[in-house]
């Protein structure tokens, strides 16, 4: 017989609030976490994306044809614009909620935004040829900062207003 955390004696798991977990609760969870991964990857590679036209600097006429790949300013004058890391808040902040359809526990409920940090800093590290994906500049720091804060900021929500009903319900 197992016994349900913050239950009143008699009850049942299911009038707690405790969802058995079956076949289509796993299928949307694995989903869910899936897709943190693959809009991750998403996320990072349209991040470096650059609203204007860069300059190419003049160079040697030897190395004429070769100036758009030896150049190392190709994005002076253009801006960055880390339009995935605002699109980072909104779907991770999705993510979240819908992982309260399988379960309304938090921890249950951190889930993809876990697993999508963690795929964060797997793009951030360096591989065995020494390539990132993730590079140390503003962009890569406001994506991390949007796909963590409004996610967290819904958790820390829900957390609060569940026990602010249970202390009223007390009273």
């Amino acid at each position: 017989m197992t016994a349900v955390v913050g239950a009143r004696p008699g009850d049942s798991a299911s009038a707690a609030g405790v969802a058995e977990p079956n076949w289509v609760n796993i299928a949307i969870a694995l989903f869910l976490t899936v897709d943190a991964l693959i809009t991750l990857v998403l996320e990072v590679f349209y991040l470096p994306i650059y609203a204007g036209h860069a300059h190419v600097p003049a160079s040697a006429p030897v190395l004429a044809a070769a100036a758009p790949l030896a150049s190392t300013a190709t994005t002076a004058g253009a801006i960055a614009l880390p339009i995935t890391a605002l699109l980072a808040g909104v779907v991770n902040v999705l993510l979240v909620m819908g992982m309260s359809v399988v379960s309304s526990r938090i921890p249950v409920m951190i889930i993809p935004l876990t697993v999508w940090t963690l795929g964060f800093l797997v793009c951030a590290s360096s591989g065995p040829g020494g390539d990132a994906l993730l590079i140390s500049d503003w962009p890569t720091m406001v994506l991390l900062l949007c796909g963590l804060v409004p996610a967290g900021l819904y958790l820390y929500w829900r957390a609060t207003s569940r026990y602010a009903h249970e202390i009223e319900a007390v009273r």
